[in-house]
């Protein structure tokens, strides 16, 4: 493979520790953020997720300039950033809140103002928005008053008005942000547009499908410390064990009869359903494993093939370093 070369290179953290520290009753003070080793690449999408939403947003405030950090090194887009001068940097969006839109304007207003620099006339200029934000799914908003919307509506037309900018790296740090099924949808567009543009986004969130539909990569930290980062597909192939997905309105009884079944796999019982997990990163057979269930005499209400997912492969890697999910 051919080696990298520097300006594709957007983020390089290496043995990175923060300033922040924690106390916890009984022990020594300790960093909240250890040794953090991190590379971004031009034109990726990362997913930060983990177990603690301080730790992620630090993480990204270091990332972006906006906070100091005690070791290591950090080169941000060719720059080395020095460990405790904090600057604005002109390569880097960061979106740290919604509320650096103007609330009497509506969204296409806001979006011809952030793009007043153009070099092309207002009409062209407004009909490339507007083609914009009808393709990602945004075009209902496209005419109402920012101070009506949301703080998350808010965020994902920042994000827009991001990907106009010259930055080569945003920053989308609000993981405290609970955005639904139609904006996981429209940032997942907007992802697509920015890698299109061949910049880089860095998404902070706890939201699964999120990650799943929008990033390309993962960064997994827990504890104040990375303890996976590698591409979205590789980890859900890795980690997601669930191979069939069991619904009846007996879950512990279609368990318990199950286990003579399928002793090799995991049974668990979630909710309204019951996983079936493989115990090796081997796929079974699914088509011995539903005719063993239904040989059996069990016909429960609904069985389905699992497509793999972040969320279970999360709850898998945490389960493995004994972490809270």
């Amino acid at each position: 493979m051919e080696s990298l070369t520097v300006s594709q290179k957007v983020v390089l953290m290496e043995n990175l520790s923060s300033a922040e520290y924690l106390l916890r009753e009984g022990e020594s003070l300790q960093q909240v953020l250890k040794d953090i080793n991190l590379q971004i690449n031009r034109a990726e999408i990362w997913g930060i997720i983990g177990t603690s939403c301080f730790e992620i947003k630090l993480l990204l405030e270091i990332m972006a300039n906006i906070r100091p950090y005690e070791s290591g090194r950090c080169v941000l887009v060719e720059r080395g950033m020095m460990r405790l001068k904090r600057v604005i940097l002109k390569h880097v969006f960061y979106i740290g809140n919604s509320d650096m839109l103007y609330n009497t304007m509506n969204v296409l207003e806001f979006l011809m103002l952030a793009t007043a620099k153009w070099k092309i006339n207002a009409v062209e200029r407004q009909e490339q928005i507007f083609e914009l934000i009808i393709k990602i799914g945004l075009g209902h908003l496209s005419l109402t008053t920012i101070g009506l919307l949301t703080k998350e509506e808010k965020a994902v037309v920042t994000l827009v008005a991001a990907a106009y900018s010259d930055a080569q790296m945003i920053v989308f740090n609000l993981p405290e942000y609970e955005f639904d099924s139609i904006l996981i949808e429209v940032i997942a567009n907007m992802a697509d547009f920015i890698k299109e543009l061949g910049k880089t986004l860095v998404v902070a969130t706890p939201i699964c499908p999120l990650i799943e539909k929008a990033c390309t990569h993962i960064a997994v930290l827990a504890e104040g410390r990375l303890i996976h980062q590698g591409l979205v597909q590789d980890f859900r192939d890795q980690y997601d064990k669930v191979e069939m997905i069991l619904r009846d309105e007996d879950l512990a009884g279609v368990k318990e009869a199950l286990r003579a079944i399928l002793p090799n796999h995991q049974l668990v019982v979630e909710h309204d359903r019951l996983l079936i997990k493989g115990e090796t990163s081997l796929r079974s057979d699914l088509e011995v494993i539903y005719k063993r269930i239904i040989d059996s005499g069990y016909f429960p209400q609904s069985i389905e093939k699992n497509s793999k997912t972040v969320e279970y492969a999360l709850e898998e890697l945490m389960r493995q370093y004994d972490l809270p999910e």
